[in-house]
């Protein structure tokens, strides 16, 4: 039974991992303190949320997989947009596949879709306009050719 119930709450465990400022050390803590505000202050328990205040978890997964899902499309069009900008100022004509697997090869994951919230904001500053003006030649040649796809094994 405890794993269908972790499996029925997998939605909520991510959103709070993706949560700005997450700290893992506090992770308890912060998930219960969401129950507890959802639930007017009745429980701090999901399953109990789940179980007796369905219209309760039914709000809060609403609105946490919005709130969540508007952040991460927000960072992933800022990254693809600087990586574009990125790519044009070292002279190549990048599509959005290259783009988007330049991303997946610097966060080390397979899927665009797959790269955490923290993740995206990082590279973002990583390849931000002000940052990539300040590089010298030396770290543009050994960062650049990390990037590029034709050295991914």
């Amino acid at each position: 039974m405890e794993t269908k119930t972790t499996k029925l709450h997998a939605w909520f465990f991510l959103c709070v991992k993706n949560m700005e400022g997450f700290n893992k050390d506090y992770e308890k803590v912060i998930r219960e303190g969401i129950i507890m505000e959802y639930s007017c202050g009745r429980t701090a328990s999901l399953s109990e949320l789940y179980t007796n205040y369905p219209s309760e978890y039914r709000q809060m997964k609403q609105e946490l997989i919005r709130k969540s899902t508007e952040e991460l499309n927000i960072a992933r069009k800022r990254l693809i947009a600087v990586l574009f900008s990125f790519l044009k100022d070292n002279k190549e004509k990048p599509t959005m596949q290259y783009v988007k697997s330049v991303a997946c090869h610097a966060a080390k994951v397979t899927n665009f879709n797959n790269i955490p919230l923290n993740k995206l904001k990082a590279l973002y500053r990583t390849f931000g306009t002000k940052n990539t003006k300040e590089w010298t030649e030396l770290k543009r040649g050994l960062i650049w050719p990390a990037l590029r796809k034709e050295n991914q094994n």
